[in-house]
Parts: structure tokens; sequence; C-alpha cells
């Protein structure tokens, strides 16, 4: 089966994915060691099977993580390290979870002496979009790492779903009270700030939004009034969009086994009621 590496196919590449995964640990060990000395065309097909083989492990993980988390208590950010994980299966998230953590101490230092007013919340774009220069990725936007939040934390530049996620994660760790405002193809954030409350466009830089604005861009895209596109959207529907995003952004690289693969976390998300969605 080893053997059968060499081979050009797409197909039976994928058959081979398949019977390698059935078969276990020892094929695993095989696989292995064709990676670290099989023949010039072997090996790379190896290392690649190897990725592919632990991002199906990832990817079950992941599933599973989703189809036990309940609606309420949906964690995002453990979603969103584990999709970071299935992509990257040696990825350690600890230097990006102290990122977050450092942006969120200077946003705090920078809001306590203020009122809570909505003034108080918009230092948090001020500060991610306008000084740190976070914002979305026009020239690459369907690459699969914009939906990837260690990539964007690193870059600043992503889509607007996982810049918003990155906005919001940093409220949170600093008190602020944020929501996604689940757009099609292109959400925002909203804070909230006393008794009102603001929508930024992390994608443009933390840019203020008004209300007019947003109805502006469902019209020139064609697209009616919904009052749920308007409310603010939970955790784990956020996150099915995401998967969406990234198993669209496979398919467009030719990426496929992985792509076919997050449909494993898909089909969990629906099994739990989320539909897909993208953007």
């Amino acid at each position: 089966m080893i053997e059968l590496l060499d081979d050009d196919s797409e197909i039976v590449g994928r058959e081979v994915l398949q019977a390698l995964d059935r078969l276990g640990r020892p094929a695993r060990a095989a696989v292995r060691r064709a990676a670290e000395s099989g023949a010039p065309r072997t090996r790379p097909r190896a290392r690649r099977m190897q990725l592919r083989l632990a991002r199906l492990d990832q990817a079950r993980r992941l599933a599973s993580f989703v189809a036990k988390a309940g609606k309420a208590e949906f964690d995002l950010e453990r979603a969103l390290w584990l999709l970071a994980r299935f992509d990257d299966p040696t990825l350690d998230v600890r230097p990006y979870v102290l990122a977050l953590d450092a942006m969120a101490a200077e946003v705090l230092r920078r809001i306590e002496p203020l009122p809570a007013t909505h003034a108080r919340v918009l230092e948090l774009p001020k500060y991610l979009g306008g000084e740190l220069g976070y914002q979305g990725e026009q020239e690459r936007y369907h690459a699969p790492e914009n939906a990837l939040l260690h990539h964007a934390l690193v870059e600043k530049r992503g889509l607007p779903l996982t810049l918003c996620a990155i906005y919001l994660l940093v409220a949170r760790r600093a008190g602020l009270r944020a929501a996604i405002v689940p757009l099609p193809g292109h959400v925002m954030l909203r804070l909230y700030g006393g008794d009102k409350h603001v929508i930024v466009d992390p994608f443009h830089e933390g840019k203020v939004r008004s209300e007019k604005e947003l109805l502006q861009f469902l019209a020139e895209h064609g697209l009616p009034f919904q009052p749920t596109w308007f409310r603010d959207a939970d955790d784990r529907s956020m996150f099915a969009r995401q998967v969406g995003n990234l198993r669209t952004a496979y398919v467009r690289r030719g990426m496929h086994p992985e792509a076919k693969m997050l449909e494993l976390v898909a089909a969990a998300l629906e099994a739990t009621g989320v539909r897909k969605a993208r953007g």
C-alpha cells in the first residue's frame, strides 16, 4: 500500500488515505518510516499522507467537541483553536493566546479611567484597527489562512469573521460586551457601552458603521432586509460559518481531501441544528 503513494491519481490517493486510516497504528508507522527514508517520489507523498492522517484525527476531535458542546456553553475560542490545529496539527496555540491576553490588557488599561459610554468601547477598534492595523485581506481574500485565527493574529489580515473573532475575544478579556452582527458575506461587530451600542467593521480597520450603511450594503448586493441579520449571533452559529469559509477556501485551492474532512465537523454542527453559512 505504501508503494501506491507513488501513484499520480487523486482517486488512488483518496482510497489509500481511507485504507491507511482503517488499518490504524501499524499503517501510520509505515507511513512515518516512508516519510523519513522512502524513495525520492514516495518520501514527499508519504509526508503529505502523514499530514492528511493527522488532519483527519483533528477533524474527528473537532467534530466530537462540537457534538458535545451545547449552544449556551459553546466555547468559540477553543473551537477556533481546534480549527487552526486542523490546518496545522503541530500548532502550539499558547503564544497566540498570550498575544490576545496582552492586547486585552492594553485595552483594559485604556478604558479603566473612562466612563461607561460608547466612547469607552471605541477604544477597542481604535487600538486594534487604528494603531495595530488589523484589517481585511483584499488581494488573497479566499486563501485558507485568512480563516485561521493564528495566521490573522500574526499577519493582521483576514476574513471579516476572523477579524471579528479577534475583536470579540479581546473585548471579552477586557470585560467589554460585544457580539457579532451576522450580515451575509460580511459580518461586523456590535459593541455595547452604557445604554447605547455601536457597530464597527473590523475588515475596514474598525470603522464605525451606521444602520443606514448596513442597509445600503444589503441593497448593493441585492439582499432583502431580514431582522435576524441585525441580531447578535451566537458563538456556535459563527463557528459553523467559519468552518464553511475554510472549507470553501480549501476547495478553491484544490485541497479536496481537507474539504471533505471538514464535512465531519459540518455534519456535527448540522446535527445540533446549525445550518451552513459563509462570509
